[in-house]
């Protein structure tokens, strides 16, 4: 995941998504946040975390909202994925 700056490439990414450490702080937090209550991996949040941060980050006056805001859209994204997810499976159970 991105948000551990392992590669060289991923350090670049992480300075242009982040302005500083105790913003990407604030944003790895409410990613585990998210993990926890959806019972999804933090990797799986996390990327889509940072995808649904960049596009909002384009258009943001006021950023202090936006670890609130991207939470919620990526719970959203999972919660329809997963939902979908689950219909699949107890349909194919049935037959």
């Amino acid at each position: 995941m991105a948000i551990t700056g392992a590669s060289q490439e991923g350090k670049e990414d992480l300075h242009a998504l982040y302005e500083d450490d105790s913003e990407r702080l604030r944003h790895l937090k409410a990613i585990q946040t998210v993990a926890g209550r959806i019972g999804a991996s933090i990797e799986e949040v996390g990327r889509l975390y940072e995808a649904v941060l960049r596009d909002f980050k384009r258009n943001a006056r006021v950023r202090d909202f936006l670890p609130i805001l991207v939470s919620r859209k990526v719970e959203y994204v999972l919660s329809v994925r997963g939902g979908k997810s689950r219909a699949l499976m107890m349909s194919n159970q049935r037959k």
